[in-house]
């Protein structure tokens, strides 16, 4: 049969459209949210599709209500924190937990700083400066014995009435991890991971720009994003992270034997204490470096680039200059230089050796132009 397409005002891909074109792209996205749940163990109906992580950490704001109380670390994005500060001038409370000096937030914290009134908990599965793991089955098995706990009611209940589904419920604090370091890194499942939301974008597992993913739980009652994204980045997204997961194992041993040659080489070279590794070398994702070096991060990533490798510093630069300090850093309890001083080097699936030893070249070279305090590697 012909088919005459004449709803160009709302264009072809539309999927809320009920025609047949409609239906098929309605059907297209149904079996990008089908795939995505199959890898991170959750039911399609879990599964919403963004343009972005920030778009789905900020769906976070219509669980609040003013009196209500939040539990966050200090070294969460940067979108969740903005969030929340916005949040706190509407009168909800908020309680910063502050990592180790090491970069890792500790589960016990978490766990003590709840209250009764405590709606929220969102915590990042790995940091995207320092890359530092945290302890989200820790935080999880915690969460549900307090979920367990609840008190009995102080009214009698009818014949039939069941208090306790109703009163857990209400009484639930919903745990939200941002994850978006997480794919190709980390363990996914939702399930294991003890979440009720978490925060997925597609760049970060070398997926389209404009292309993310929120998992929520049934029971969690908040608005989620309309799904605004692309078709073709939905799906590119989906393949990307099929990819992502399938390597993970192979891929994760590879990256880590790279990244501790990287600090290895960096932390032997640089014996001055202006040379600092930042976060824990045990509990950190198989590709995140970040170091402290005796120069500004900013002068550091222009130096990089002109010599063809790009990196990112510590602080959000851009092509105005960095803003301000690391937050990240800062919560470790370093100084705002050594924040200023702070690069993010970030392997990925193209980085080999030799790219690394490139880098390991350019370092003192680049140190010793505007600082002449580090020596040149030996030849090896």
């Amino acid at each position: 049969m012909r088919r005459i397409f004449l709803d160009y005002a709302a264009g072809r891909d539309n999927p809320n459209a009920i025609y047949k074109e409609g239906r098929d792209a309605a059907e297209r996205l149904s079996d990008v949210r089908k795939k995505i749940a199959g890898i991170i163990s959750s039911a399609e109906d879990e599964v919403f599709l963004t343009t972005c992580g920030t778009e789905a950490n900020a769906s976070l704001r219509s669980l609040l209500r003013p009196g209500d109380h939040v539990v966050i670390s200090s070294i969460e994005h940067e979108s969740l924190l903005g969030l929340f500060q916005e949040l706190e001038d509407g009168d909800v409370e908020v309680t910063y937990v502050a990592p180790s000096k090491e970069g890792i937030v500790s589960a016990t914290d978490v766990g003590k700083a709840i209250r009764k009134n405590t709606k929220l908990v969102s915590i990042m599965y790995a940091n995207n400066e320092i890359g530092t793991i945290q302890p989200i089955k820790d935080i999880a098995r915690i969460l549900r014995r307090n979920r367990l706990s609840v008190l009995a009611p102080s009214e009698p209940r009818e014949a039939g009435q069941s208090w306790r589904s109703e009163q857990t419920i209400s009484s639930r604090v919903v745990f939200h991890s941002d994850c978006v370091q997480a794919p190709g890194l980390l363990p996914i499942n939702v399930q294991s991971l003890g979440v009720d939301m978490a925060s997925f974008s597609a760049p970060k597992f070398d997926g389209p720009a404009g292309a993310g993913f929120m998992y929520k739980r049934r029971w969690v009652k908040c608005r989620v994003p309309k799904e605004n994204v692309a078709i073709g980045l939905a799906e590119k997204m989906c393949q990307t992270l099929v990819v992502a997961e399938e390597r993970r194992d192979k891929e994760v041993i590879r990256l880590t034997k790279l990244r501790d040659y990287f600090i290895d080489q960096i932390l032997t070279w640089g014996s001055d204490p202006q040379v600092r590794l930042n976060g824990s070398r045990e509990f950190r994702l198989a590709n995140n470096a970040n170091f402290v070096f005796p120069i500004e991060s900013e002068l550091m990533v222009i130096e990089l680039d002109k010599a063809g490798t790009a990196v990112s510093g510590g602080a959000a630069c851009s092509a105005g200059g960095c803003k301000e300090e690391s937050h990240v850093i800062l919560a470790l309890g370093k100084s705002k230089q050594d924040a200023q001083n702070s690069v993010r080097f970030s392997l990925g699936a193209d980085t080999k050796k030799s790219d690394i030893d490139y880098v390991l070249k350019l370092l003192p070279k680049i140190i010793n132009k505007h600082k002449n305090i580090w020596p040149s590697p030996k030849k090896q």
